[in-house]
Parts: structure tokens; sequence; C-alpha cells
């Protein structure tokens, strides 16, 4: 096994997960991002360019100052996501989700898909598409 010194550098060059979010506080939107593994490591910016340039720096502060005070210094995670998650919920959250979905006219996944979209700020469209009818005449 080959002894690596975790130093400064050996931290800064490892491929952490950097996660850019839209906040607004009522004076306007602004760009946060922060380093998934590190705690309360993050800056935000006015321009999402901006905070993802400027967390490289805090980045840097962050892990020099634990360095400096001997704390650990989580290494980055896989963060591989198939698409698939078992969720289990109330029988009585499965039966309102179904119904909605069915006067949609959409599946249940469909439907869960949008509202979890919907729930960090993304818009999906997943109407049912129409089908062309045909007009008959007498």
């Amino acid at each position: 096994m080959t002894n690596i010194k975790k130093d400064l550098e050996y931290y800064a060059n490892l491929p952490y997960n950097i996660i850019l979010e839209m906040w607004d506080d009522g004076e306007g939107p602004y760009w946060v991002a922060r380093i998934a593994e590190l705690p309360h490591c993050l800056i935000h910016g006015d321009s999402p360019e901006e905070a993802v340039t400027e967390i490289e720096e805090v980045k840097r502060d962050w892990i020099k100052s634990n360095l400096a005070r001997g704390l650990k210094i989580p290494e980055p995670t896989s963060r591989k996501h198939s698409g698939q998650i078992s969720l289990r919920i109330p029988p009585s959250l499965h039966r309102l989700l179904s119904d909605r979905a069915a006067v949609e006219g959409i599946s249940l996944n469909q439907y869960m898909t949008a509202a979890l979209a919907g729930s960090v700020g993304l818009e999906l469209h997943t109407s049912k598409p129409r089908t062309a009818r045909k007009s008959v005449r007498a």
C-alpha cells in the first residue's frame, strides 16, 4: 500500500461535488455554490460562473483551515444515480397520487416525477399527447 501525503494540494485536486443553486432572498436572485462533502463550504455570486469560480478558492481556504486545526477532511463520494428509487409512503398518499395521475391521464410514475421536479424548481411537461380526431360526415 502506498503512503500518500494528504496535504492541501492532495485535497484541492480531488473531484469534489459542486452543488449550484439559484436563491432569492427578496432582493433579487443570486447563485450559491457549495461543496457537497465539505460542511459549510459555500459562496455566492451574481452569476453561476462567478459562484463556481469563487467556490474553488473557498474550497482551498476551507481545506487549509481544517488541515491547520488537525480536523478530518472528507474525501469526495461517488454520486452515480440510476434514476430508480424505492420509496415507502402511506397508502392514503399512494391512493391520492394515483387518483390525481388518473385525472391527468398519465402514469403514476410520470405524475410523481413531475411533482418532484416541481419541488426543486424544474418544470416538466407530462401531459398526455393528444391524438388527432377525424371528423365524420354523414
